[in-house]
């Protein structure tokens, strides 16, 4: 299983890397387009005041995705998940002492 697993990741390397040169501008039809397009993209100023605002809505999407999977799993635990924890004591982890002990442990255990 990892063998494959590993041949399968040697595979995508090598073809990822095979791919890698297609991607090049030099092969666009006109380089001097796609370089102005590239240029006019990159010089332009970004304000403080932009990213701070991309930075506080990416906050408040994780806040907000935080506090409805708390309130959906609150409301699973009210009203889905009835069943009590068990409480591990001293008797779980009391070894038996013959066989006969120990087919009851084990009957108590997996209440049958």
């Amino acid at each position: 299983m990892k063998n494959n697993f590993k041949l399968s990741l040697i595979i995508l390397g090598i073809a990822m890397a095979l791919c890698m040169p297609l991607q090049d501008s030099c092969f666009a039809d006109d380089n001097t387009a796609l370089s102005k397009d590239i240029t006019a993209v990159t010089k332009e100023p970004i304000s403080k005041k932009k990213i701070a605002f991309k930075f506080i809505m990416a906050m408040v999407g994780v806040a907000t995705s935080s506090v409805i999977i708390y309130v959906g799993l609150s409301v699973y635990n009210k009203f889905f998940h009835n069943q009590p924890e068990p409480v591990v004591g001293l008797n779980s982890l009391r070894s038996p002492e013959n066989f006969k002990e120990s087919i009851n442990l084990f009957l108590d255990k997996t209440n049958w």
